[in-house]
């Protein structure tokens, strides 16, 4: 779907769509692949747009390795909630003060069953439960069966 859509080629362009009210120019600025210093300067001058990038699906794997760093817990949680997250930066944020970061965590298809299981004793309840909930339905085969 990304191929889609044109790329985006600036950060002006880039927030331009996103605060449009036409869908079809927001879609594009979810959607659309920008080279990565026009990703870099969008988060390096315009933190007001981190969450933003976050949601764009063809955002590249080191981008969302810094904005798993955020320190606004929406945009790591956005990260976080991602199909496509690596399990690397789902494990890295086992231990996030943020509750909805931690259950993303405890419940994300990707987590590795390490970090789930670093969640079974979180103070939050709900956490905890999720968490031995997956470990005890975990597949038999796979990585990180033991």
């Amino acid at each position: 779907m990304p191929d889609r859509f044109p790329e985006i080629t600036s950060v002006e362009e880039f927030i331009r769509l996103r605060l449009s009210e036409d869908p079809a120019e927001r879609d594009r600025s979810a959607w659309a692949a920008m080279p990565l210093p026009v990703w870099k300067e969008l988060l390096r001058e315009h933190p007001d747009m981190r969450f933003w990038a976050a949601h764009n699906r063809s955002c590249p794997p080191q981008i969302l390795a810094e904005l798993i760093r955020d320190d606004d817990w929406r945009v790591r949680s956005r990260v976080l909630s991602r199909r496509d997250c690596p399990a690397e930066l789902l494990a890295e944020l086992v231990g996030d003060p943020h509750d909805a970061v931690r259950n993303t965590v405890a419940t994300h298809r990707h987590s590795p069953r390490s970090a789930v299981a670093r969640l079974v004793d979180d103070p939050w309840v709900v956490i905890g439960e999720a968490a031995r909930t997956r470990l005890a339905n975990w597949p038999q085969t796979g990585p990180e069966t033991v």
